[in-house]
């Protein structure tokens, strides 16, 4: 028997700024809060959120510049970030978890060291731990931007910082999500240089009060990926290590089933 398809109702919140947070809202039980990462938006979490709405009500937000969230005023920086997911959090109520994916995941882990998060669940933040994810390529995809060439920034960007293959960008270029990558483009800038002025020494997270869980694609780039994901699995106290055998950064997408079952399962627990 096919399951009815889940309800989902926009809503949205104002930031500490007064910046609009969009959001999406599925499912009943409790609350859940999902941050998506770089060039992406809440659709990322879609996949995922309907297969859990039968037993939690799922908050999906779109963080500030991506799709219908404001861009906010002044200068840009994870502290704007951190109160945005914590505008979403206060609406989803205190006994709210957090699940987030790639730098919405070190937005996250910043969240939950400022406000109390009843459960964290990381999936690969690349933190600086193994070295600058950009490494030197930011000023290359920065002028391609800044020329307008967006096909070739977000190519540089794909093979530079995420690591993925010819034949994966050759995919990615052929997909319906090719002209959302583009517009996007530009926020990766901003986004990459928050992720360098971090500290590289991630000592500071023993201080996570949270129970926590690490997402880990086994087929995943060394660097930024695994590295920092080794890096912050050495320090979170208790932490809960779930390698994604036979996934990459992105198994959100390509295997909704999985995560979703790690997540319900850590929920539980």
């Amino acid at each position: 028997m096919e399951h009815p398809p889940t309800a989902v109702a926009e809503g949205s919140v104002r930031s500490a700024d007064g910046t609009r947070i969009a959001y999406r809202r599925m499912g009943s039980g409790p609350a859940v809060v999902f941050v998506h990462g770089s060039l992406s938006t809440h659709t990322d979490w879609m996949r995922v959120a309907k297969l859990l709405a039968d037993s939690f009500t799922c908050f999906l937000m779109d963080r500030r510049g991506h799709a219908k969230t404001g861009e906010g005023v002044g200068p840009y920086s994870i502290d704007r970030e951190v109160e945005d997911i914590a505008a979403v959090l206060a609406e989803a109520g205190p006994e709210a978890a957090l699940v987030a994916h790639s730098y919405g995941a070190v937005c996250a882990l910043e969240t939950a060291m400022h406000r109390p998060v009843s459960r964290l669940v990381l999936y690969e933040p690349p933190l600086p731990a193994g070295g600058q994810a950009s490494g030197e390529h930011l000023a290359q995809y920065s002028r391609a931007v800044a020329q307008g060439d967006l096909d070739k920034a977000v190519e540089l960007g794909l093979t530079n910082f995420s690591h993925l293959g010819p034949n994966e960008i050759a995919a990615a270029r052929n997909s319906p999500g090719w002209p959302r990558l583009r517009t996007l483009a530009k926020s990766w800038i901003r986004e990459l240089k928050a992720m360098n002025a971090l500290n590289p020494d991630v000592k500071r997270y023993r201080a996570l009060s949270c129970r926590a869980m690490l997402l880990v694609g086994s087929l995943s780039p060394k660097h930024p990926m695994l590295e920092a994901s080794r890096a912050l699995a050495e320090v979170l106290p208790g932490v809960r290590i779930e390698w994604l055998t036979g996934q990459g950064h992105v198994a959100m997408r390509a295997a909704p089933e999985m995560v979703a079952r790690l997540i319900r399962e850590f929920m539980a627990a």
